[in-house]
Formats: structure tokens, sequence, C-alpha cells
């Protein structure tokens, strides 16, 4: 009987990589470079943590619905628990290249980005292409305090006048989103707007 567990569960895992390694045939596969067209990874998701360290995020400035002065400067500051920030590979060449890590204490290897768009007076949600600022935050947080500081690509300071959303956006290494172990729970991005 024991025999024959061991030769279902080698049958298994063959039958497994066999699907697993097919999946992407006949598809452009990802190559580390950033598709526009998409593509397929067959990169494994990796390590996932428990649920006891489960990436949380919050925007703590500004705040939800603050009124800033158009065109001056001010920062977006982040705290974030479990992720350990500073993981952060070339999104040129290393794009959803390496799997999910987590360091000896169980938490995510990763890094985050502040991400706003201008919403626009419609009931339609933004187009994901269309933001006015995007940063990675690729440094390691302080005791969970990030912090950046918003510059338009022009150089000027802060955002035109308008109506604003702002989000956390965290990614592993190779920047896919964090893997969580279970559906049912608290948001692990924050966003707010104002």
């Amino acid at each position: 009987m024991k025999f024959f567990h061991i030769y279902v569960i080698v049958l298994l895992t063959l039958s497994a990589n066999e699907v697993l390694s097919g999946f992407c045939n006949h598809k452009k596969l990802s190559d580390g470079t950033q598709n526009r067209d998409g593509s397929c990874s067959n990169t494994i998701q990796g390590d996932i943590p428990s649920v006891k360290q489960m990436t949380s995020t919050f925007i703590t400035s500004p705040r939800n619905e603050e009124v800033l002065e158009a065109n001056k400067p001010f920062s977006v500051d982040i705290l974030i628990s479990h992720l350990e920030t500073g993981h952060f590979s070339d999104p040129e060449k290393e794009y959803y290249t390496k799997p999910q890590s987590l360091n000896r204490n169980g938490v995510i290897e990763g890094h985050t980005h502040v991400t706003i768009q201008e919403l626009l007076d419609n009931p339609f949600p933004p187009n994901a292409e269309n933001f006015v600022f995007f940063e990675g935050v690729n440094v390691k947080a302080k005791r969970g305090h990030l912090s950046v500081d918003v510059v338009r690509k022009d150089g000027t300071p802060g955002l035109p006048a308008g109506r604003f959303r702002i989000c956390t956006l965290s990614g592993s290494l190779s920047h896919q989103p964090l893997l969580m172990p279970i559906a049912k729970r608290g948001k692990k991005v924050n966003f707010l707007f104002f």
C-alpha cells in the first residue's frame, strides 16, 4: 500500500508539472520586460506569509478629503506593516521574473509605490494607464514609515486644481502583487480621495 501511495504522488506531481509547464504553450512568454500587449508568466508564486504577517498599509498624510492648495509642495506619508521594504529589482529587465520571498521572520520582501490619478466628473473608474503622479518608494521603511514628495514630471511641486485618488501599490521584489494566505482579510493597500 505504501508503494501505491508513492506511485500516486509521483503521478500527480508529474501531471501537475506537465499542466503547469504547458500553460504558456503557444503564448508570448514574459521575458522580464513590461510588455504592454500582455504575456504569459511561468514564474512560480513563491512564499506566502502566515495570516499574522499579512501586509497592511495606511496613508497618514494627506488625510482623506483634505483640501490641498494647487501647485504647492506636499508629501505622501505612509505607515506599512509586515512588508520589509527596500527590495526592488530592475523593472525594465526583471519584471515578474522572481517568486515572492519572505525574510527570516516570515515577512514579505518587497517595496511600495504611490500613484495619484485625477478623477473626472463621470461615474466610471479612472483609466489605469492615466496618472498624474507615480513614484516607486524603494527605500527601507523607518519603523514602518515611508514618505515621498509629490513633484510632477515637469518639476512642478504638488498637483493642479482638481479631485484626485491617491493609492499605495505594493509589490514583491520583482513587482508582482503581494500574495496573501487568505481571501477574507483587510486591504493590503490603501487609497483616499482629496
